[in-house]
């Protein structure tokens, strides 16, 4: 049997929603309603084809949310290449390896 681990506060999260649009941000904790994600971003081609994050919600760009779970299909931890990359982006710390 799998033994998965639950979500602590500040582990990198990704949420794939009924839109299907998926976001990746910091767990702040849930409730019977919602997720609550902070530095919530999606990934985004860039000009010299990357990929790099962008803000969720640019014209407000507020530091938590709250996701409606009803509009959520599934939620997980971020692999770890890329919750490094969001840590980097979002944060002063870099990653060492």
């Amino acid at each position: 049997m799998l033994i998965t681990k639950p979500l602590k506060k500040n582990d990198v999260v990704t949420v794939k929603l009924i839109t299907g649009e998926e976001i990746l941000g910091r767990f702040e904790g849930e409730d019977e309603d919602g997720l609550h994600i902070s530095r919530a971003s999606v990934v985004a081609a860039n000009p010299e084809g990357g990929l790099g994050l962008v803000p969720w919600m640019m014209s407000s760009a507020p530091e938590r949310i709250t996701i409606n779970k009803t509009t959520v299909v599934t939620y997980s931890p971020t692999v770890d290449q890329i919750a490094d990359k969001f840590t980097e982006a979002t944060s002063s710390i870099q990653i060492v390896k």
